[in-house]
């Protein structure tokens, strides 16, 4: 008998497929060996472990995952460090709150030049996940976690987003705090050196407040966290933690004041208090 032929598709470039063929590629993928070594390879990627912590007298519940066999120690003894310094910068929460923090394995291209190039530590916040590299540096693990904490904490406290210095401020607040308990505990000192080239691509008071968009420059980027981290610094030093929590609160709205206006109206702020603000972010001489 001859073999029945499936109709040939009249596309450009198509080849026949004969339903013989399209018989041998079934039984070939329901063949048990295929079918176990694709079970097996699922289940070597799947996830190896997942622990739970809270923090903030069980007000924040915090699943952290890997795909080994345990969290490794490092983020065990920074979390800690980087979630309690991010708490005193930004505040406790009032309600119980939910985040997962997922380990992401070192890319290939680092392991094959682990010899020539250290892998930094690199974390990413978006909505109630944290996506976090470690590194090896437990200092630099604090800042980051201590940076993208904070960006969650403001994020989960108020329904707005502060101004873009205002929010990249405080993150650069608690990674600096976090980074400096975990050189206190690992008694090392913490080098945080001005960006290269600060004063050419220093932005002014103005300049730097109504920033809309994050710089496009390197340069300017590093000058923009320097600066924002800075005026932070200083307002809240000047206002103290409770009142520096009214403040950043009055500019999360969807209609926020002038970063000045609370400042003059509420807390009494001079032009004197202004220009002294604008001499806090500008380089050392």
């Amino acid at each position: 008998m001859a073999e029945c032929q499936l109709p040939k598709l009249n596309v450009a470039g198509s080849i026949p497929v004969s339903r013989s063929i399209l018989e041998r590629m079934s039984r070939f993928l329901w063949n048990p060996a295929v079918v176990w070594t694709v079970v097996w390879l699922c289940a070597v990627r799947a996830p190896g472990t997942t622990t739970n912590l809270s923090f903030a007298d069980g007000r924040i519940a915090c699943e952290v995952s890997t795909r080994h066999d345990a969290v490794p120690e490092l983020v065990a003894t920074v979390l800690p460090i980087a979630m309690k310094a991010a708490m005193e910068i930004v505040g406790e929460p009032a309600e119980t709150l939910r985040l997962s923090i997922r380990l992401e394995e070192t890319p290939p291209f680092y392991k094959r030049l682990k010899a020539l190039f250290q892998v930094e530590a690199f974390a990413v916040q978006h909505g109630d996940e944290i996506a976090l590299r470690t590194g090896s540096d437990p200092l630099k693990l604090a800042f980051r976690l201590g940076h993208e904490l904070a960006h969650w904490l403001v994020y989960k406290r108020h329904a707005v987003r502060p101004p873009l210095w205002l929010d990249e401020g405080l993150a650069q607040l608690a990674g600096a705090e976090a980074a400096d308990v975990c050189a206190r505990v690992h008694k090392e000192n913490v080098a945080r050196p001005a960006p290269p080239k600060l004063e050419q691509n220093a932005f002014g008071l103005d300049e730097l407040t109504a920033l809309a968009d994050y710089p496009r420059t390197s340069a300017r980027s590093a000058a923009f966290y320097w600066q924002a981290e800075a005026l932070a610094r200083a307002i809240r030093r000047r206002l103290g933690p409770p009142d520096f929590a009214a403040y950043v609160g009055l500019l999360c709205t969807p209609t926020p004041p002038a970063w000045q206006t609370p400042l003059r109206e509420r807390w009494y702020f001079s032009d004197w208090d202004v220009n002294w603000l604008a001499e806090q972010i500008r380089p050392n001489e």
